[in-house]
């Protein structure tokens, strides 16, 4: 009876322990089980990655080689705002640095790009923005309008870059539809002729294809001359054009812009024209094509340009400010890459009819 008894016990005493196990097994497995849904699993050696590309696959993913990475961390370390909220890490400067050119050079998504450098999609986006604020402070430090010395030296890069020049040019200017993603209750105010949503770039540049004047953001369904009478850069030619540009010095604009004493355009009614007014029309195009080619150069370049997509036109406009400054370094710092002659997004007709009649 006692030997009964005491198996009795013994079996109730291991079928208890066995069931002590199974729980405390049953509780790991949750609590393991809801660590990983609380933790998204992310890429988090892109930066590594990174660094064992060699200088022909880095150019290719970030269209810009590392030397002009390099400036660009040198000149932008001061001006870096660096934001320390509560909760949210703060972003190493150069992981922000080369996810700002991958978002400009690429046409991912902000879910994409914060995967790719193992973040969250708002954080990606918060990070990209407030560095392309930062960008827009050197605005000044690399598009830079030619006075004094650096106009006679403009003026004289136009004179050799072809034999048929137009002499005493300082720059050429036109307008460039960059392609966006507009709200529903302003696409009529964006569409433009093309029957896409854009916004304007009009910008100014030199025989380099530099970039001396950029102004940005303005409603895609507005005509060019509407934009350059907006513009800093027109209200300072129409009104007081002795502040930028010196006497018998102009820039060479199409048939969009007004014809004044520091801009000139080609004559009209082409039909009519005498050989000596089809010669001058002639040469003017094909020094004006400059502009045509930064264009393509810019949105070759940085792809992002060929349809941006933010909250804000601001945000927009912002970017378009950023690829802009970019684009001017890259050229100082001889980083050349071939012009794309894809120009579906380039508002080339006006220079397609010139060219057919000419």
């Amino acid at each position: 009876m006692e030997s009964y008894l005491s198996k009795c016990i013994l079996f109730f005493g291991l079928n208890y322990l066995e069931n002590i196990n199974n729980s405390l097994d049953k509780k790991k497995y949750l609590l393991f089980n809801s660590l990983l849904k609380s933790s998204k699993v992310r890429i988090t050696n892109f930066m590594l990655v990174i660094s064992l590309y060699d200088d022909l696959d880095f150019k290719c993913h970030f269209r810009l080689t590392r030397n002009s990475v390099e400036v660009l961390m040198c000149k932008m370390k001061p001006y870096y705002i660096r934001h320390t909220n509560v909760g949210r890490p703060v972003v190493d400067f150069k992981k922000a640095t080369l996810m700002t050119i991958w978002y400009l050079s690429n046409t991912e998504t902000f879910r994409q790009i914060g995967d790719r450098f193992g973040l969250n999609r708002g954080h990606a986006c918060r990070t990209i923005h407030k560095y392309l604020q930062s960008l827009s402070i050197l605005l000044d430090d690399f598009i830079i309008w030619p006075k004094g010395i650096s106009e006679t030296i403009t003026v004289q890069e136009f004179k050799n870059l072809r034999l048929n020049h137009m002499p005493n040019t300082i720059g050429c200017i036109d307008g460039c539809h960059i392609r966006i993603h507009s709200p529903k209750y302003k696409r009529s105010e964006y569409t433009n002729r093309k029957m896409f949503q854009s916004i304007v770039l009009l910008a100014v540049c030199n025989a380099n294809l530099e970039f001396t004047y950029i102004f940005s953001g303005w409603p895609g369904s507005s005509h060019d001359a509407r934009v350059f009478k907006n513009s800093s850069l027109g209200d300072t030619l129409l009104n007081n054009p002795q502040e930028i540009v010196t006497k018998d010095v102009h820039l060479l604009g199409d048939l969009a812009f007004p014809l004044l004493e520091s801009l000139i355009v080609p004559y009209k009614a082409v039909h009519i024209l005498s050989e000596k007014e089809k010669l001058f029309n002639k040469r003017l195009s094909s020094t004006r094509v400059v502009i045509e080619q930064a264009f393509g150069l810019l949105l070759g370049r940085f792809r992002r340009l060929k349809s941006l997509e933010a909250k804000s036109i601001r945000l927009m406009s912002l970017a378009v400010t950023g690829a802009c400054i970019l684009h001017n370094l890259v050229l100082k710092n001889n980083d050349l890459m071939e012009i794309d002659t894809n120009t579906e997004h380039l508002n080339l007709d006006h220079l397609i009819e010139e060219t057919e009649t000419n």
